[in-house]
């Protein structure tokens, strides 16, 4: 793990994919009102051409709306591809952030934690003339992750270069733990209290772990894989919600732009967070 971590390449290719059908350079795919996804590449660890999609605030020919916004690059679950995320995702996005999520070797970020910073370099000096150049706030650059990839957000927070960290049912690896003591940056730690894989007095001892500025949001109902685009799976393991995957998505979207919005401005977490409904939320 300490290979993969000390192993980031100070080399940075950044490839438009603007090919075979896709978006040209200036403009993404419209996926949702008021949203676009366009796709691209980044050079991660010296030789990894790593896939990237982004998401962020378009008109109706999928050009940027908006410059300078605040963006969240975002690692998925354990063996769940990106694009699983990308709906609620897309959520945020229509409040006027940009979202990345880069791709990893089978699908876990483990074999690929640099992977997020390869991305947040792309984000922060992309190839001229392209869709990215002045979207994102280099002042406003936050970093999340559902389940495993809550673990990988975590370690790529405390590798520096990000203003806030959301960690998403999950917790940070114990191994890690010494050098949490000196961390600095506003957390926010998401629990959802039907959760039957990260259950909420794991996440709670993983969030007692954190220095101040922090937040713990605990989540009415919700369930571990709702925090994607399927409870399917949730039922399948006899851990049915107590709410719909609408109502979940909008808890978690809302307290996710009340935290971000607070974190990337001014390094608190967000005195708005004790008005989310249906959620239990600790601040300190």
């Amino acid at each position: 793990m300490r290979r993969l971590l000390t192993g980031l390449s100070g080399s940075l290719l950044l490839v438009l994919a603007v090919g075979c059908g896709r978006p040209p350079a200036d403009r993404g795919q419209v996926v949702a009102d008021g949203v676009a996804r366009a796709g691209l590449e980044v050079r991660a660890n010296g030789t990894d051409l790593v896939p990237v999609t982004v998401l962020f605030p378009a008109d109706g020919d999928g050009r940027p709306t908006a410059r300078g916004l605040p963006v969240l690059v975002y690692v998925q679950g354990g063996a769940v591809t990106p694009s699983r995320y990308e709906g609620r995702l897309s959520r945020l996005v229509a409040r006027g952030y940009v979202v990345a999520l880069p791709r990893h070797p089978l699908d876990l970020a483990f074999f690929g934690i640099d992977h997020g910073a390869a991305t947040r370099r792309a984000l922060l000096a992309p190839e001229p003339g392209s869709f990215l150049e002045g979207l994102v706030d280099p002042q406003r650059v936050g970093v999340g992750g559902h389940s495993l990839g809550g673990v990988v957000a975590m370690k790529l927070a405390l590798g520096g270069g990000f203003q806030a960290v959301v960690v998403e049912a999950s917790f940070s690896d114990p191994a890690d733990d010494s050098k949490l003591k000196s961390f600095t940056v506003p957390s926010l730690f998401l629990a959802a209290k039907q959760d039957c894989q990260a259950k909420e007095a794991q996440v709670r001892e993983g969030w007692d772990k954190m220095p101040s500025p922090t937040a713990l949001v605990v989540l009415e109902g919700v369930t571990h894989f709702q925090f994607s685009d399927s409870d399917a799976e949730d039922f399948k393991r006899s851990c049915p919600p107590d709410t719909s995957l609408e109502t979940a998505h909008a808890r978690i979207t809302a307290a996710l732009d009340t935290f971000l919005s607070a974190s990337l401005s001014t390094g608190a977490v967000g005195a708005g967070l004790s008005t989310l409904a249906g959620a239990e939320v600790v601040v300190r």
